[in-house]
């Protein structure tokens, strides 16, 4: 079964645990479950406070039961919330920019959002980067 699959049994057909065979029952992801039921608005307190317990602690079996139970009966649309990409910067800004605060690279990532286009001039012009490299590298 998908988990697609999974979401309809939880949320509209709620047919008990032991009618599906040890294949399907295998497929059920409490991990992935709990992902997507917490795309729903209404859902997602519960969710939140249920997964602490639904992954490791409880076997997939309950899990599958207490949503099936305690979710209301219902077809519902879940748009999936996709990670937001985030902007690849030219390796030398940086290593550059790395080096001026003394940070990880991870780090910079979220520096080189905050820092205006400016200061970040001025901060490769310090580290005696071409005038022509910085255009292209701030844009």
């Amino acid at each position: 079964m998908t988990i697609f699959d999974w979401i309809g049994q939880i949320l509209v057909d709620k047919k008990p645990w032991d009618s599906f065979d040890e294949s399907d029952q295998k497929s059920f992801s409490p991990f992935i479950i709990n992902r997507w039921l917490s795309m729903d608005e209404e859902f997602i307190e519960v969710v939140n406070y249920f997964q602490k317990y639904a992954v490791g602690t409880l076997e997939p079996r309950e899990v599958y039961k207490w949503y099936s139970d305690f979710l209301p009966k219902g077809k519902r649309f879940n748009k999936y919330i996709k990670s937001k990409n985030k902007k690849k910067y030219d390796p030398v800004l940086v290593g550059i920019v790395c080096r001026h605060f003394e940070c990880s690279k991870q780090q910079v990532g979220e520096y080189l959002e905050l820092i205006h286009k400016e200061e970040l001039r001025e901060i490769l012009a310090m580290y005696g980067t071409d005038k022509n490299q910085i255009k292209r590298m701030v844009k």
